[in-house]
């Protein structure tokens, strides 16, 4: 009897000792089915702040197009399996996830949504067989301070088509950095529209060398506000008016000068008292004036209102003859955001010094052609050209005068055809821009300066290797062979200028 209750009382201890362990084991499953929802959770929303943050750097592309970049990153953060169902998907320790909602609040912000279920291991023993999964994240487009010089190729083979794509594009980057806002603290945008030289504005003849203006030389027209290149080393710096005063840009008139042996012959660009017609847009290369080749557009500070900045987009016109002289264009660019000229365009507070933290310089330049020397026909169209006394060597009025002033001290042949001659002259001129061009884009950077470029429909290998070697990085040069190509180009450099913030 002894012997039997011992052992009946050992069999209580066991069975004692195993139904305290059923709330142990249920704890220690509860644990691990915790610990698999805690990751699982972890892991979606990181699915969906790398969506949102996907989705918002396509905020100016198609609906369909940003919300395919934000459902690729979505999977491939949430580790997609295999599809099971037209509605569901398998992920992430076999969770089973809806497809992401995304959505756009407004349109500086977008919204992705996730939902998943989880199957559990061990809390089905208790009735539970998934748990709930819910992660949401908005990506929030911010601009942060800065001052963009927007410094963009207007010259003749732009018309039409190319001035008119221009527009769109240029519009589009400033569209995605203000959003729906008409002005974002700390953000300035300048538009400096070039092509043979640039307009600083006829209201800005203080900015000229004293005595260089006189009415009488643009009678019937007036100085529209054009200057030409400085000397002394000072196409290449930033020096104020004060320091380095311009000249304003005058093509003197070819009227009489022109002779073919005795015979007075056309010129390139004969003008009078009684006959400018510089003003007729219609007449393309043939108008003729004191301003022929000076861009119509002149150039717009930095500016606050988005508005103001898409109407001056939107009005850009193409300037005829001349030539692409990009140094020049560069250059006007620099002095809308150089500290040097604080106060001289009208506001006493810009622009900033460079390197204050929080407000970036940032010059986009764009062209769609090789610099170069226009040497357009004296008299009618497709005419040869006759120099005044059968020998020089000359073509267009630029910012840097005639050809055959040499401004640029390039050393020409002296022996050939005057044709050849010419052509040989015009090649070196446009390789002495190009130099120019490319010791500013160095000058640039080496302030600090972030400088994006673009060339537009444009296979000339030379012009498009100066243009990347400009640029601030390898990403920052873009080729754009087409319209459309042009547009995403000014996109992505939009893209790039916004930062997005993550919110929940």
């Amino acid at each position: 009897m002894r012997r039997r209750g011992w052992r009946d009382r050992r069999g209580g201890v066991a069975l004692t000792i195993a139904l305290s362990l059923l709330p142990l084991l249920a704890a220690c499953g509860l644990a691990l089915d915790l610990a698999r929802g805690w990751l699982a959770q972890s892991r979606l929303a990181t699915a969906v702040d790398a969506a949102a943050l996907a989705g918002g750097r396509a905020f100016s592309r198609p609906a369909a197009e940003r919300e395919a970049a934000a459902l690729i990153l979505f999977w491939a953060n949430f580790g997609r399996q295999e599809i099971n169902s037209a509605s569901s998907t398998l992920g992430f320790m076999g969770a089973v996830a809806q497809p992401p909602v995304i959505d756009q609040p407004d349109v500086n912000t977008l919204r992705v949504t996730a939902r998943a279920s989880l199957p559990t291991v061990f809390m089905r023993i208790f009735g539970q067989s998934s748990m709930a999964l819910r992660a949401s994240a908005t990506a929030a487009v911010q601009t942060d301070g800065m001052e963009l010089a927007m410094a963009l190729d207007i010259t003749g083979s732009m018309f039409p088509n190319g001035i008119a794509a221009l527009r769109l594009a240029a519009a589009d980057l400033v569209g995605i950095l203000y959003g729906d806002k008409e002005t974002i603290p700390g953000l300035r945008v300048s538009i400096v529209p070039w092509a043979a030289t640039v307009n600083l504005g006829a209201g800005h003849a203080d900015w000229l060398a004293a005595g260089l203006l006189s009415a009488a030389d643009y009678l019937p027209s007036s100085w529209a506000g054009c200057v030409e290149a400085r000397g002394n080393g000072h196409d290449a710096t930033d020096a104020p008016p004060s320091v380095a005063p311009f000249t304003p840009y005058r093509w003197a008139s070819t009227l009489n000068r022109y002779y073919s042996g005795t015979t007075v012959v056309a010129g390139d660009n004969d003008w009078s008292l009684t006959r400018v017609t510089e003003a007729d847009r219609s007449l393309q290369n043939l108008a003729v004036g004191p301003n022929l080749g000076c861009p119509v557009d002149t150039v717009l500070p930095l500016t606050a209102e988005k508005s103001t900045l898409l109407a001056r987009i939107a009005a850009l016109q193409v300037s005829f003859r001349g030539g692409t002289i990009s140094n020049l264009g560069l250059q006007a660019a620099w002095f809308t955001i150089s500290p040097r000229w604080r106060g001289l365009w009208g506001d006493a507070s810009l622009p900033r010094d460079d390197g204050v933290p929080g407000n970036r310089k940032v010059v986009v330049l764009m062209t769609d052609g090789q610099n170069n020397w226009f040497d357009y026909p004296a008299g009618a169209p497709g005419a040869a050209p006759v120099p005044y006394d059968g020998q020089t060597v000359d073509a267009d009025y630029t910012g840097y005068g005639r050809l055959a002033e040499n401004r640029l001290g390039i050393v020409t042949p002296v022996t050939g055809t005057l044709a050849a001659r010419t052509a040989a002259a015009i090649a070196l001129n446009k390789a002495a821009i190009s130099d120019r061009m490319q010791a500013m884009c160095t000058l640039l950077k080496a302030q600090g300066i972030t400088v994006y470029t673009i060339t537009f429909n444009l296979n000339d290998a030379a012009t498009q290797s100066l243009y990347r070697n400009c640029a601030s990085t390898m990403t920052g040069y873009f080729n754009s062979p087409n319209q459309t190509a042009l547009r995403q180009a000014f996109t992505q450099i939009g893209n790039e200028l916004v930062t997005l913030r993550l919110t929940r």
